[in-house]
C-alpha cells in the first residue's frame, strides 16, 4: 500500500519539529525510512521548496522516495498530480490535514490519515525498530576480552 506523504504538514504538525528548523525534513526522512522498513510499504514523501542538504538514503528498492516540486509548482500541486496518477487509489494512503488534499484522495477512492496522526504512527514505529535493534545487538553482541576474564574468574576450573 503506497503512502503518500506530506512532508511539511507533518512537520508543522509535529510537537517537536520545527518548520524552520535545520535538520527538521533529515529527521523527518529518518522516521519515514524506518516506518517503511517496518510496516514494508512504499512511501512517496514530498516536501515544499527546494532540495536543501537533505541525506536521502538509498534503499535500492525503489519503494523509498523524496520528492520536491519544480519551481513555480508547490508540494500540494506536486501532490495532486501524484494522486491523479494512481490508477487504483483504494489502495493509498495519503497523510496530510490539507482538506482539498484529503477531499481529492477520497473522492478517487484513497484513504487518508492526519499529519498528527501519521507522526504518532511514525514515533510509536520508530520506537518498536529501536527495540528490536537493540535485543538483536544484546543477542548477536561481542563479548569483550575483559569479559571472558571476568567470567572466568567467576566459573572457571580452578
Amino acid at each position: 500500500m503506497p503512502y503518500v506523504i506530506d512532508g511539511n504538514n507533518v512537520i508543522g504538525s509535529s510537537p517537536d519539529l520545527v518548520q524552520t528548523e535545520t535538520g527538521s525534513r533529515q529527521k523527518l526522512i529518518e522516521m519515514v525510512v524506518q516506518f517503511q522498513k517496518h510496516r514494508n510499504n512504499s512511501v512517496v514523501l514530498v516536501f515544499d521548496g527546494a532540495r536543501g542538504e537533505e541525506n536521502i538514503p538509498p534503499l535500492g528498492d525503489g519503494r523509498f522516495s523524496v520528492l520536491f516540486p519544480n519551481e513555480g509548482q508547490s508540494a500540494d500541486d506536486l501532490i495532486i498530480h501524484l494522486i491523479n496518477e494512481y490508477t487504483n487509489c483504494r489502495d493509498v494512503v495519503l497523510v496530510s490535514s490539507d482538506k482539498k488534499l484529503k477531499d481529492l484522495a477520497k473522492e478517487k477512492g484513497g484513504r487518508t490519515l492526519n499529519a498528527i496522526e501519521f507522526y504518532f504512527d511514525l514515533k510509536r514505529a520508530n520506537r518498536i525498530q529501536d527495540k528490536r535493534e537493540e535485543k538483536e545487538k544484546r543477542i548477536h553482541g561481542e563479548i569483550s576480552d575483559n569479559e571472558v576474564d571476568q567470567w572466568m574468574k567467576i566459573f572457571g576450573d580452578d
